[in-house]
């Protein structure tokens, strides 16, 4: 799993070849389709077993699809890309903490895990709202004495913002919030915002995660990684509903996660 900040090792081998080749370049297409600037500079590379092999380490600063594009003159002339995720990684529950309710002695599949434990805490912010604090900018296109956000619990409100050149603009110290309903407005009533569409600068997120909300992304991450191990179900609780399939699995989302959520599920805005 790769993750924003790390170093990201691209490696380039020409089977065969005993010589350095020529011209050996690297392009790095960056998520926005634009590419690095300016372009890497690979080392000469080295003889290994047999085969040439030239590498690239690339600082990766961008969350989404990266690729690397490897070209020579000679043998190998135009591999095939390599394309890689690159995450902002986020969770609510630590990597010691799935160990302990896995029951996990080694890390050596700490990788996979990271990647459950990520998607374990988006699913559970899907459901509640945001757990771990960031920021976002909305552009908003109706209301006009209060505006409706898309995430929560709202934090702070930085400004609310016109997009038309000279228009207006609060400031968050003329703003007022409801944190959960994720709507703004003005902290007095001399007016409605005017001007649309407006751009709302915010943060959302929660101080404290309430301990069945981190079981409940334990349980998810238990789930998922039961489901890549090749194992049965679990064993049916007492009280339990009983589905039966020839496949084992059927379900992305074990009930006993939804119910540590239920009543904290947020509707749909």
């Amino acid at each position: 799993m790769l993750c924003v900040g790390q170093v990201y090792h691209s490696v380039f081998t020409i089977k065969g070849q005993t010589t350095a080749p020529g011209n050996v370049a690297l392009a790095i297409t960056k998520p926005d389709g634009t590419l690095v600037s300016p372009a890497p500079s690979p080392p000469a590379g080295s003889q290994v077993a047999g085969d040439w092999v030239v590498f690239y380490d690339y600082t990766l600063a961008d969350v989404g699809i990266h690729k690397f594009a490897w070209s020579s003159t000679g043998p190998g002339t135009a591999p095939a890309p390599v394309y890689e995720n690159v995450r902002d990684y986020r969770s609510i529950v630590g990597l010691g903490e799935i160990h302990d309710h896995l029951n996990l002695a080694s890390d050596a599949q700490d990788n996979e895990l990271l990647a459950f434990m990520q998607a374990s805490t988006e699913l559970v912010e899907a459901k509640i709202g945001t757990c771990i604090p960031r920021t976002y900018t909305d552009r908003v296109e109706q209301g006009t004495w209060r505006l409706v956000l898309t995430h929560r619990p709202i934090l702070t409100v930085t400004s609310v913002t016109s997009v038309w050149p000279g228009g207006p603009a609060w400031p968050g110290s003329a703003l007022r919030w409801d944190a959960e309903a994720a709507i703004v407005d003005q902290l007095t009533t001399a007016g409605p915002f005017y001007w649309p569409p407006w751009d709302v600068l915010y943060r959302v997120g929660r101080p404290v995660v309430e301990e069945r909300w981190i079981q409940a992304a334990k349980e998810q991450c238990r789930h998922l990684w039961d489901t890549q191990r090749g194992s049965a179900p679990p064993s049916v609780l007492q009280g339990e509903e009983i589905f039966t399939a020839s496949t084992g699995f059927t379900f992305s989302v074990p009930r006993r996660v939804l119910e540590l959520l239920e009543a904290d599920i947020v509707p749909a805005v």
